[in-house]
């Protein structure tokens, strides 16, 4: 079980990191003035719409520029949260995956119904997105079943502190 466990973290962790960096990186460019980004950053957010034909970062539509905003103020500070959760295995780290997994498969709901809608979406661009349906699942879970604690420690933890209030 133990191994599952670490995959599971490991994805998240991968997972985590890609939102650690996109969000300011690339997501940021839709809702904050060009002059803020150095031209690459410009660059590689043209390539990405063309290539995937992402729309939606292109012509920007209300409920999307909400979906980043979200993205900025909750979900950013949040992955960065995970990633020290997870590396440092901090007990805490299941509740803000469960934000996150819950926030993005929110997010995640919305643009996949705009893009299977809409008509669209090529095939390429569902593929973008899909994995980030599956993350936020994962995160889910992982927050909703949190890794398991060593019971013979905390046991003696607790065995130890009844002796010292008897003494």
């Amino acid at each position: 079980m133990g191994l599952i466990s670490g995959l599971v973290d490991l994805i998240l962790l991968v997972f985590s990191v890609v939102l650690l960096l996109s969000i300011p990186l690339i997501d940021a460019q839709v809702v904050l003035p060009p002059r803020l980004f150095p031209s690459q950053l410009l660059e590689l957010k043209q390539w990405y719409r063309e290539e995937f034909g992402d729309y939606l970062m292109g012509e920007k539509p209300h409920f999307f520029v909400g979906l980043v905003w979200v993205e900025i103020l909750l979900l950013w500070p949040l992955s960065l949260a995970n990633v020290i959760g997870i590396l440092r295995r901090k007990g805490w780290a299941g509740r803000t995956l469960l934000m996150v997994g819950v926030s993005t498969a929110t997010s995640m709901t919305t643009i996949m119904a705009e893009l299977l809608g809409s008509g669209r979406a090529s095939e390429k661009l569902l593929q973008m997105y899909t994995p980030f349906a599956a993350f936020s699942v994962l995160a889910i879970l992982r927050g909703l079943f949190p890794r398991r604690r060593h019971s013979t420690h905390t046991s003696a933890s607790h065995a130890s502190s009844a002796r010292k209030k008897r003494a």
